[in-house]
Protein backbone atom coordinates (compact mmCIF):
# COMPACT_ATOMS: atom_id res chain seq x y z
CA UNK A 1 0.00 0.00 0.00
CA UNK A 2 1.60 3.40 -0.93
CA UNK A 3 2.34 5.61 1.98
CA UNK A 4 -0.38 8.59 2.77
CA UNK A 5 1.29 11.88 1.38
CA UNK A 6 2.42 14.33 4.60
CA UNK A 7 0.89 17.08 2.44
CA UNK A 8 -1.74 18.18 0.54
CA UNK A 9 -1.51 18.18 -3.45
CA UNK A 10 0.42 21.42 -4.38
CA UNK A 11 -1.34 22.98 -7.21
CA UNK A 12 -0.11 22.74 -10.83
CA UNK A 13 0.22 25.50 -13.34
CA UNK A 14 -3.03 26.68 -15.13
CA UNK A 15 -1.89 26.45 -18.38
CA UNK A 16 1.44 25.33 -20.29
CA UNK A 17 1.95 27.80 -23.06
CA UNK A 18 1.78 27.55 -26.44
CA UNK A 19 1.58 30.48 -28.03
CA UNK A 20 4.65 32.44 -28.75
CA UNK A 21 3.39 35.54 -26.75
CA UNK A 22 2.62 33.22 -23.85
CA UNK A 23 5.98 31.23 -23.91
CA UNK A 24 7.99 34.75 -23.69
CA UNK A 25 5.41 35.72 -21.04
CA UNK A 26 6.32 32.71 -19.11
CA UNK A 27 9.71 32.73 -19.59
CA UNK A 28 9.96 36.02 -18.25
CA UNK A 29 8.30 35.14 -15.30
CA UNK A 30 10.62 31.79 -14.21
CA UNK A 31 13.92 34.69 -15.43
CA UNK A 32 12.30 36.80 -12.87
CA UNK A 33 11.99 33.94 -9.96
CA UNK A 34 15.58 32.86 -10.94
CA UNK A 35 16.77 36.14 -10.33
CA UNK A 36 15.08 37.08 -6.58
CA UNK A 37 15.92 33.78 -6.15
CA UNK A 38 19.57 34.13 -6.55
CA UNK A 39 19.76 37.71 -5.26
CA UNK A 40 17.40 37.54 -2.54
CA UNK A 41 16.90 34.06 -1.80
CA UNK A 42 13.87 31.50 -1.45
CA UNK A 43 11.58 33.24 0.73
CA UNK A 44 12.12 36.48 -1.09
CA UNK A 45 10.23 34.74 -4.05
CA UNK A 46 6.25 35.87 -3.74
CA UNK A 47 3.78 36.56 -6.63
CA UNK A 48 4.32 40.44 -5.84
CA UNK A 49 7.97 40.19 -6.18
CA UNK A 50 8.30 38.53 -9.17
CA UNK A 51 5.49 41.06 -10.51
CA UNK A 52 7.52 44.13 -9.59
CA UNK A 53 10.65 42.38 -11.18
CA UNK A 54 9.51 41.21 -14.46
CA UNK A 55 6.95 44.28 -14.55
CA UNK A 56 3.82 42.55 -15.31
CA UNK A 57 0.91 42.72 -13.53
CA UNK A 58 0.30 40.22 -10.32
CA UNK A 59 -3.17 39.24 -12.30
CA UNK A 60 -0.79 37.98 -15.15
CA UNK A 61 1.05 36.02 -13.28
CA UNK A 62 -1.82 34.37 -11.73
CA UNK A 63 -3.52 33.67 -15.09
CA UNK A 64 -0.68 30.80 -15.43
CA UNK A 65 -0.16 29.65 -12.55
CA UNK A 66 -2.69 29.75 -9.11
CA UNK A 67 -0.09 30.63 -6.13
CA UNK A 68 3.67 30.23 -5.58
CA UNK A 69 3.73 26.59 -5.38
CA UNK A 70 2.19 26.20 -8.71
CA UNK A 71 4.83 28.37 -9.57
CA UNK A 72 7.47 26.19 -8.22
CA UNK A 73 6.15 23.21 -9.65
CA UNK A 74 5.51 24.97 -13.25
CA UNK A 75 9.97 25.93 -13.03
CA UNK A 76 10.70 22.40 -11.81
CA UNK A 77 9.46 20.93 -14.83
CA UNK A 78 10.69 23.86 -16.76
CA UNK A 79 13.79 22.56 -15.97
CA UNK A 80 13.06 19.13 -16.86
CA UNK A 81 11.60 20.19 -20.49
CA UNK A 82 14.65 22.29 -21.12
CA UNK A 83 17.34 19.89 -20.36
CA UNK A 84 15.34 17.51 -23.13
CA UNK A 85 15.15 20.19 -25.76
CA UNK A 86 18.54 20.99 -25.53
CA UNK A 87 19.82 17.20 -25.45
CA UNK A 88 17.16 16.75 -28.67
CA UNK A 89 18.55 20.09 -30.34
CA UNK A 90 22.44 18.77 -29.79
CA UNK A 91 21.81 15.96 -31.45
CA UNK A 92 20.08 17.41 -34.45
CA UNK A 93 22.95 19.61 -34.78
CA UNK A 94 25.14 17.26 -35.01
CA UNK A 95 23.49 14.12 -36.26
CA UNK A 96 26.74 12.45 -37.80
CA UNK A 97 28.27 13.19 -34.35
CA UNK A 98 30.18 9.27 -33.20
CA UNK A 99 29.66 7.10 -30.45
CA UNK A 100 31.70 8.33 -27.51
CA UNK A 101 31.72 11.87 -28.42
CA UNK A 102 28.01 11.78 -28.03
CA UNK A 103 28.03 9.42 -24.59
CA UNK A 104 30.03 12.49 -23.62
CA UNK A 105 27.88 15.09 -24.61
CA UNK A 106 24.76 13.33 -22.88
CA UNK A 107 26.40 12.93 -19.82
CA UNK A 108 27.97 16.51 -19.80
CA UNK A 109 24.51 18.05 -20.15
CA UNK A 110 22.75 15.67 -18.13
CA UNK A 111 25.33 16.40 -15.37
CA UNK A 112 24.41 20.26 -15.76
CA UNK A 113 27.29 21.29 -16.71
CA UNK A 114 28.03 22.26 -20.89
CA UNK A 115 26.86 25.96 -19.15
CA UNK A 116 23.31 26.28 -20.36
CA UNK A 117 21.38 24.23 -18.34
CA UNK A 118 18.25 26.89 -15.86
CA UNK A 119 19.45 27.65 -12.47
CA UNK A 120 18.77 25.06 -10.50
CA UNK A 121 20.50 24.59 -6.67
CA UNK A 122 20.51 22.92 -3.86
CA UNK A 123 17.69 24.82 -2.48
CA UNK A 124 15.63 24.35 -5.52
CA UNK A 125 16.24 20.68 -5.11
CA UNK A 126 14.68 20.77 -0.90
CA UNK A 127 11.46 22.43 -3.21
CA UNK A 128 11.05 19.67 -5.52
CA UNK A 129 11.07 17.46 -2.25
CA UNK A 130 8.00 19.75 -1.13
CA UNK A 131 6.04 19.80 -4.12
CA UNK A 132 6.85 16.79 -6.12
CA UNK A 133 4.93 13.58 -6.34
CA UNK A 134 6.04 9.30 -7.23
CA UNK A 135 4.07 9.68 -9.98
CA UNK A 136 6.42 13.07 -11.10
CA UNK A 137 9.93 11.85 -10.46
CA UNK A 138 8.72 8.44 -12.66
CA UNK A 139 7.52 10.79 -15.81
CA UNK A 140 10.53 12.97 -15.36
CA UNK A 141 13.15 9.11 -15.28
CA UNK A 142 11.07 7.96 -18.30
CA UNK A 143 10.75 11.31 -20.50
CA UNK A 144 14.61 11.78 -19.89
CA UNK A 145 15.80 8.10 -20.47
CA UNK A 146 13.45 8.09 -23.57
CA UNK A 147 15.72 11.04 -24.65
CA UNK A 148 18.56 9.22 -24.13
CA UNK A 149 17.43 6.44 -25.76
CA UNK A 150 16.16 8.08 -29.00
CA UNK A 151 18.91 10.20 -29.51
CA UNK A 152 21.61 6.94 -29.20
CA UNK A 153 19.96 4.60 -31.11
CA UNK A 154 20.41 7.13 -34.02
CA UNK A 155 23.92 7.97 -33.22
CA UNK A 156 26.72 5.55 -35.20
CA UNK A 157 29.04 3.11 -33.84
CA UNK A 158 26.67 1.74 -31.36
CA UNK A 159 29.36 -0.79 -30.01
CA UNK A 160 27.91 -4.59 -29.79
CA UNK A 161 26.42 -5.75 -27.14
CA UNK A 162 25.51 -2.04 -25.83
CA UNK A 163 21.86 -2.62 -24.86
CA UNK A 164 19.19 -0.63 -23.78
CA UNK A 165 19.19 -1.59 -20.52
CA UNK A 166 22.74 -0.61 -20.53
CA UNK A 167 22.51 3.00 -21.59
CA UNK A 168 19.28 2.92 -19.12
CA UNK A 169 21.68 1.90 -16.07
CA UNK A 170 24.50 4.48 -17.55
CA UNK A 171 21.41 7.18 -17.29
CA UNK A 172 20.28 6.63 -14.16
CA UNK A 173 23.67 6.99 -12.70
CA UNK A 174 24.78 10.42 -13.91
CA UNK A 175 20.81 11.53 -13.07
CA UNK A 176 20.74 10.33 -9.38
CA UNK A 177 25.22 11.68 -8.44
CA UNK A 178 24.00 14.76 -9.96
CA UNK A 179 20.87 15.08 -7.57
CA UNK A 180 23.60 13.95 -4.90
CA UNK A 181 25.92 16.14 -5.65
CA UNK A 182 23.19 19.44 -5.79
CA UNK A 183 22.43 17.83 -1.91
CA UNK A 184 25.62 17.75 -0.57
CA UNK A 185 26.82 21.21 -2.21
CA UNK A 186 30.89 20.04 -2.89
CA UNK A 187 33.33 22.38 -3.83
CA UNK A 188 33.67 23.79 -7.69
CA UNK A 189 36.60 21.88 -8.11
CA UNK A 190 35.03 19.03 -6.44
CA UNK A 191 32.28 19.03 -8.94
CA UNK A 192 34.46 19.48 -12.29
CA UNK A 193 36.45 16.09 -10.98
CA UNK A 194 33.19 14.30 -10.47
CA UNK A 195 32.04 15.36 -13.91
CA UNK A 196 34.58 14.13 -15.40
CA UNK A 197 35.28 11.02 -13.49
CA UNK A 198 31.38 10.27 -14.35
CA UNK A 199 32.30 10.91 -18.29
CA UNK A 200 35.20 8.27 -18.01
CA UNK A 201 32.67 5.92 -16.16
CA UNK A 202 30.09 6.09 -18.66
CA UNK A 203 32.27 5.82 -21.46
CA UNK A 204 33.84 2.38 -20.04
CA UNK A 205 30.28 1.26 -20.04
CA UNK A 206 29.03 2.08 -22.79
CA UNK A 207 31.98 2.67 -25.43
CA UNK A 208 34.15 0.11 -24.44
Amino acid sequence: MPATPLTPPVARPLKRPVQARARFTVQTIYDGLVRIWLRDGPDAVTMKAIAAETGFAVGTLYDYFPNRAALLSGYVRHCIDDLIRRLEADAAAEPDLPWAPRIVRLVRMTCGQDGAAPCFDHDMLMVEHAIAEEKHHRRAYEELSAAWLRILEATPGRPAGIDDAAIRAAFLTVLGTRRYVLLVEPTTAEVGDWAGRLERMCLGALAG
